[in-house]
């Protein structure tokens, strides 16, 4: 480990092959966004107009912005609270801790598309587990076609999302708390932390370099979401929950047009490397000593 060139040896499969299926691609789609492109015929180059249609006529770029936006804001505030609220319930003095940590992980490991094709079948306005619930304690006024009217279908979505992952966020809550040497608790209990000041005072401080780590996995994951929408709704109705990523399909394998595709690829990546940045700015002093 103390000669550079073994470390060198070791890296080089590794580095060459990230380099063929993460930088080689991103270069390409860098490239090919100043290009009139459909595959079958040869890319024309156009300068920035992929980029000015996009943000000044493509209103469907708007919507999945947005949408985007709202899924990765209200993930990070439902995972995160939830997430370390049941890390603090997995690390208390209860019997059964185990059974309930792999219960609430169990969603995590789950292939979107199969959650998004459950929590289909729970949405379903006649036959889904919802409405039927509602319909047994009597609030049939509440009933609504959850995933085929415009003002449910992204909230629905969100919450199907916010389901599968808290269990994973969770985790790393759980793996940061029982790192926390047990003596810090003892003393602070001795000195009157109880309860929620001892959450407060002496767990969230001692967590942050994982909330860091939370919120740029939630947000990353979010700016790029894409199997779970497409499963439960295709971005309908009336693109009402389409996503940038989705977008982003559509017009590169739907539509054939790849260099807009590859555009709007560009915005996402830009997207996420801003986001990471802003994150580790705010968190820039999130480093623990004990």
């Amino acid at each position: 480990m103390r000669s550079r060139t073994s470390i060198l040896f070791f890296m080089t499969p590794a580095f060459l092959l990230y380099t063929a299926i993460v930088f080689i691609p991103i270069l390409a789609s860098v490239y090919y966004s100043f290009f009139k492109w459909d595959v079958l015929s040869p890319p024309k180059f156009i300068g920035l107009d992929n980029f000015i249609r996009m943000f000044t006529k493509d209103d469907i770029f708007v919507t999945s912005v947005k949408n985007m936006l709202f899924l990765t804001v209200t993930s990070i505030v439902l995972q995160q609270f939830f997430g370390f609220l049941l890390a603090v319930f997995i690390t208390s003095k209860i019997k059964g801790k185990e059974f309930f940590k792999n219960v609430f992980f169990y969603p995590a490991v789950i292939a979107s598309v199969a959650v998004g094709l459950m929590w289909t079948f729970i949405y379903d306005p006649k036959f889904g587990l919802l409405n039927g619930f509602l319909r047994l304690i009597g609030l049939e006024s509440l009933q609504r076609q959850w995933l085929f009217e415009q003002s449910t279908a992204m909230w629905a979505i969100t919450l199907v999302v916010c389901w599968q992952y808290i269990g994973y966020t969770m985790i790393l809550y759980v793996a940061a708390i029982q790192n926390i040497p047990r003596d810090i608790f003892e003393s602070a209990r001795i000195d009157g932390a109880v309860g929620w000041r001892l959450i407060r005072y002496m767990t969230i401080p001692l967590v942050k370099p994982i909330i860091k780590v939370n919120m740029i996995l939630i947000t990353v994951g979010s700016l790029k979401f894409f199997d779970l929408v497409y499963a439960m709704t295709r971005g309908g109705p009336a693109h009402s929950t389409s996503v940038l990523a989705m977008h982003m399909y559509n017009r590169s394998f739907r539509q054939y047009e790849y260099g807009y595709g590859d555009a709007l690829a560009v915005v996402l990546l830009i997207m996420c490397l801003v986001a990471t940045l802003v994150i580790n700015l705010l968190f820039r002093k999130a480093d623990t000593e004990y």
